[in-house]
């Protein structure tokens, strides 16, 4: 891949963005999660207690308003057990694109590393769709007690996270989400994780 078409799809997955960005705010928007007598002490702000609702929401509403922001189809995977969330094309694009929807709350550091996948998964996936452009979209809010509030979104490419970090305590590929991204091909990628991966003892046991 040339860089001008590294260009290209960087610009392809900043329209993306701005979809679910705008989904959110003008369609969404924030909304009650339960009944506030239900948790008397308050709700504790942690993502992962929102995380499924969150990924519905989105790709649900992502679906209905499709017509709207230039959307021609938004697929749910084959089974629950896949590494993204939907897959999402658009109308003036011949690309399909592998989205992988995640919560992160406003009080989390952006600078520390976070879970993408496990890393065992990523590279059958990759194998199996060499072309493979798999999205991460985390979508930043505040968990004020029972109301989600949306506050922005992060999308980029899992083959071009700019810290490629394979922990060998949970098997997961790690990286930074403020968003920066290293170009790089999807062998490149994969290379590099494989890399890691043989250098945690880990290549061979766990593939």
């Amino acid at each position: 891949m040339e860089n001008e078409d590294f260009k290209e799809l960087e610009q392809r997955i900043k329209a993306i963005a701005k979809v679910i960005d705008s989904v959110w705010r003008d369609k969404i928007g924030d909304f009650k999660i339960l009944r506030e007598n239900l948790v008397p002490e308050g709700l504790k702000p942690i993502a992962r207690s929102i995380s499924w609702l969150m990924d519905q929401i989105t790709v649900q509403n992502l679906r209905r308003y499709r017509d709207e922001y230039g959307v021609e189809k938004v697929n749910d995977p084959p089974h629950g057990l896949t590494q993204y969330d939907c897959v999402i094309k658009m109308k003036n694009d011949d690309r399909e694109y592998y989205l992988n929807v995640k919560t992160s709350l406003i009080i989390t550091e952006l600078g520390g590393r976070f879970d993408i996948s496990e890393a065992r998964r990523l590279i059958q996936l990759y194998r199996e769709n060499p072309n493979l452009i798999l999205l991460v979209a985390i979508i930043r809010v505040d968990l004020d007690n029972i109301w989600v509030r949306f506050k922005s979104v992060i999308v980029f490419n899992v083959a071009w996270i700019p810290d490629m970090y394979y922990n060998r305590a949970n098997h997961n590929l790690q990286s930074r989400c403020n968003g920066t991204q290293t170009f790089r091909t999807n062998e490149e990628f994969i290379g590099e994780l494989e890399r890691q991966m043989g250098d945690a003892g880990h290549l061979e046991h766990y593939s």
